[in-house]
């Protein structure tokens, strides 16, 4: 075998093991985060590996799309979610 052909089947290889690391160790929970901030709701479906760092995402997200501007992004991200709910997948 050429040296070009052993380190394609190496990369190939490299690929799908790394493939399947990403895989199995995906996500494991799905939220749906609501959020009321200055009479603005929103609401966003999250999947991460951790329930915490999920719903943290979760209200990022909501926040982000009814808070204008990085101070009232960090009041929104203070406030309680008005739905929470998540589920394993």
């Amino acid at each position: 075998m050429s040296k070009g052909t052993i380190l394609t089947a190496g990369f190939i290889v490299f690929i799908g093991a790394l493939s399947y690391t990403l895989i199995s160790t995906g996500s494991k929970f799905e939220c749906e985060v609501c959020i009321r901030y200055n009479d603005r709701d929103s609401c966003q479906i999250v999947r991460g590996s951790e329930r915490n760092d999920t719903v943290m995402q979760g209200v990022s997200t909501a926040c982000g799309a009814v808070a204008r501007g990085m101070t009232e992004s960090i009041e929104c991200q203070g406030t309680a979610p008005t739905k929470l709910e998540c589920k394993s997948i």
